[in-house]
């Protein structure tokens, strides 16, 4: 069997067309020896639209075995993941070797629960939206096209008439960040964000760094089915098991087939998310639209960096890589308690390293309660691309139990009225 040395430099000369990159869904971490050539011809094939030549790899790399380049890539993707199954099962068995003597019992506990955690993560990253495992329609390209040509909207739709109202909605290589407190909201607006893409035909990726692509679906549901018609779904009820119209919620998942909308709340092989592993996600299923829920918790590479230079690292390189696949990105951070008042939107100051993410955006916008006001929410625009809105304050019905989530044109609180 050829050493992993010789499949990783397969790999690398063979990662030569967008097919064989796109279907390649491991990161730099994942290779034994190689990573450094891995991560060097990503970012050549980002910033050039064109892959290296086996010649300047080589060059770059002399390590690379330069007998290994008519290898096969199938097979050679297929060792590479055996031997990386290997590493990994090696891993969680000696990292607890010494545990074995002291407390056997916990010790294998932790191995079990390390080979249970690499099943699951050699599983695919992310599936299509799939609640009912029922039969989907086969025909939404057909439809997706149709709705691209017959909405007059510039880019993907927003949650926010005012703005696509004005023919422009979120445009390719744009960063959207939007921060809140915690409670405010920030997960459902994330759903409702790729839900109002997918109704319009827009593949759409979700990454969720705090919840489980489970816990989203059932969000998914009930906004999905509300921007659809069915209005009367319930969040708590699906949640809880409680009594559903179950004849409307089987007719809505018949209808629904969104194949386009994809959610990810892992990455195979790595504890949490980083900016490579996203951009790994992002060339392999090619979306038009990432929606990223918690991006504080994403990994921005060098961890002995200092903590406002990997903050720069992670806001730039999502506005880099906004540019770089031409797609719209739409990021969601939490403020801190600085900004107290659930009441008042926060400032960028109340965001870790906020004046990073404000310069790296091309839209932010901040949201917060409504005083007496549950089931509303204000949202204000801090940054806009074109300059000032008409309004940079609107406010949002926020019924999110049933899904009932929509800009409010021309809405003004209760309180304000009785000013």
């Amino acid at each position: 069997m050829p050493s992993p040395e010789f499949i990783e430099s397969a790999l690398i000369f063979n990662l030569n067309t967008e097919g064989n990159l796109h279907n390649f869904k491991h990161v730099k971490s994942d290779f034994a020896k190689h990573g450094q050539a891995f991560e060097w011809l990503v970012n050549y094939f980002d910033k050039h639209g064109e892959f290296p030549s086996q010649v300047v790899m080589q060059q770059q790399f002399p390590s690379l075995d330069e007998k290994a380049g008519d290898t096969n890539f199938d097979y050679a993707y297929e060792q590479f993941k055996r031997s990386l199954l290997q590493r990994n099962v090696l891993r969680a068995v000696n990292s607890n070797s010494n545990l074995i003597f002291d407390d056997p019992k916990k010790a294998l506990s932790n191995i079990m629960t390390g080979l249970t955690e690499i099943e699951t993560v050699y599983d695919e990253d992310v599936a299509p939206y799939d609640s009912g495992e029922l039969t989907r329609l086969e025909e939404w390209k057909n439809r997706k096209q149709r709705r691209k040509l017959g909405d007059g909207l510039m880019g993907i739709p927003t949650s926010f008439e005012s703005l696509n109202s004005r023919g422009v909605g979120w445009m390719p290589g744009e960063l959207i960040a939007a921060f809140a407190r915690p409670t405010i909201g920030k997960t459902w607006l994330c759903v409702h964000a790729a839900a109002t893409a997918v109704k319009a035909g827009h593949r759409t990726l979700l990454i969720s760094t705090e919840m489980p692509s489970r816990a989203i679906n059932m969000r998914i549901d009930v906004v999905l089915a509300n921007l659809m018609g069915y209005e009367n779904f319930s969040h708590m009820a699906l949640r809880h098991g409680d009594p559903i119209d179950e004849e409307a919620y089987r007719t809505f998942l018949e209808e629904s087939n969104q194949k386009d909308l994809l959610v990810s709340d892992h990455i195979a092989g790595q504890m949490g998310f980083s900016l490579e592993s996203i951009a790994s996600l992002v060339r392999k299923h090619k979306p038009e639209f990432v929606v990223i829920d918690g991006v504080y918790l994403i990994s921005a590479g060098d961890s002995k960096a200092a903590a406002w230079e990997q903050s720069h690292r992670l806001f730039y390189g999502l506005k880099n890589l906004a540019n770089a696949i031409n797609t719209p990105i739409l990021v969601t951070t939490q403020a801190n308690r600085e900004a107290s008042d659930m009441f008042t939107p926060p400032k960028p100051n109340h965001v870790a390293f906020g004046d990073a993410l404000i310069r790296a955006a091309d839209v932010a916008l901040a949201m917060c309660g409504v005083e007496e006001e549950d089931d509303k929410r204000l949202v204000q625009f801090q940054k806009y691309r074109d300059g000032e809105l008409p309004q940079n304050v609107t406010y949002m019905q926020w019924g999110v139990n049933n899904g009932n989530i929509k800009e409010l044109i021309g809405y003004a609180p209760a309180f304000l009225m009785a000013e």
